[in-house]
């Protein structure tokens, strides 16, 4: 959705990328049924400027009351990268968000203003439009997408023709994290345009790294006796069989180049919605000044 109306100017400016959308952040709830995923190559040494630029889009929304929220994230690992997700019912949903932006006038002036600078500091872009698989998901629910911070993001690229492999480990590892109870979360989604058919994206929402640290704890033991020798095995055979190659990678959320909902923003205002700077600065003076003015007082 951030960048709907900016897909018209992306067709002059890129010629042949694409652009992205995902995940609705919403409070605990289940996962929206399509994503989009706008995805951004920014280059090197331009992620301050990009920022800044970013930072203009959520301005832009909010002006025209823009009811489609999405989160931006940028890359911690692997190549230097910005993604902004939003959430959609379904695929008339979003060309809906898309078509609506594009009529109004004073919000396509705006965006053509702020695609044109971005387009200064990125060297590629490519959308993404992926549908939710509830069958391959754990434990989706209950996450307050408001108190996280970071996406533990996995690419999963299968072979053509072993989708049902790719199930089916699923399905193993699932029961094993369920069996385990292993306390973690995750939705997939399946591409369905803006990459390689059989891509699938797993999205771990992380409260913080530590969580990272303890995973070598949670799929220990427990996990390893839950899955079994010839759960073991099995997961091998499928892997070897039916996967191209897998590639994790971990975003940070990024409040300032965000538009998220008041639901949202409200399950932690200080990192959504944070004073500004100038401002807490000249509270902090007039507040020293005040100080003194008492002190000097007899």
């Amino acid at each position: 959705m951030k960048k709907s109306v900016f897909l018209s100017v992306a067709a002059c400016l890129f010629l042949s990328a694409t652009s992205i959308v995902l995940a609705q952040e919403q409070a605990p709830s289940s996962p929206p049924k399509v994503i989009q995923i706008f995805r951004e190559e920014v280059k090197p040494g331009k992620g301050a400027a990009h920022e800044k630029i970013e930072a203009g889009w959520p301005s832009a929304f909010a002006s025209v009351k823009s009811p489609t929220h999405y989160i931006a994230m940028v890359s911690v690992t692997g190549p230097s990268e910005a993604w902004f997700v939003s959430g959609f019912d379904s695929l008339a949903a979003w060309e809906k968000d898309r078509l609506d932006n594009e009529k109004n006038a004073v919000l396509t002036a705006q965006l053509d203003q702020l695609g044109e600078k971005d387009g200064e500091v990125l060297s590629g872009v490519r959308s993404i439009v992926a549908r939710y698989r509830e069958d391959l998901s754990y434990r989706p629910g209950g996450v307050n997408i408001g108190q996280m911070r970071y996406f533990y993001v996995t690419t999963f690229r299968i072979r053509p023709g072993h989708e049902n492999d790719y199930t089916e480990a699923n399905k193993i590892v699932r029961a094993a994290h369920e069996k385990a109870n292993v306390p973690e979360h995750w939705a997939v989604f399946q591409i369905i345009s803006g990459m390689p058919n059989g891509t699938y994206l797993a999205f771990q929402p992380l409260k913080s790294l530590a969580e990272v640290d303890a995973f070598p704890e949670t799929h220990g033991k427990a996990y390893q006796e839950a899955t079994g020798e010839e759960g073991q095995r099995r997961l091998r055979e499928l892997a070897n069989a039916g996967t191209l190659d897998t590639e994790t990678s971990i975003f940070l959320f990024n409040p300032k180049m965000s538009y998220v909902s008041q639901e949202v923003a409200s399950a932690d205002p200080d990192f959504w919605t944070p004073k500004p700077a100038a401002k807490a600065v000249a509270a902090v003076v007039k507040k020293g000044a005040k100080v003194k003015e008492v002190a000097a007082r007899p």
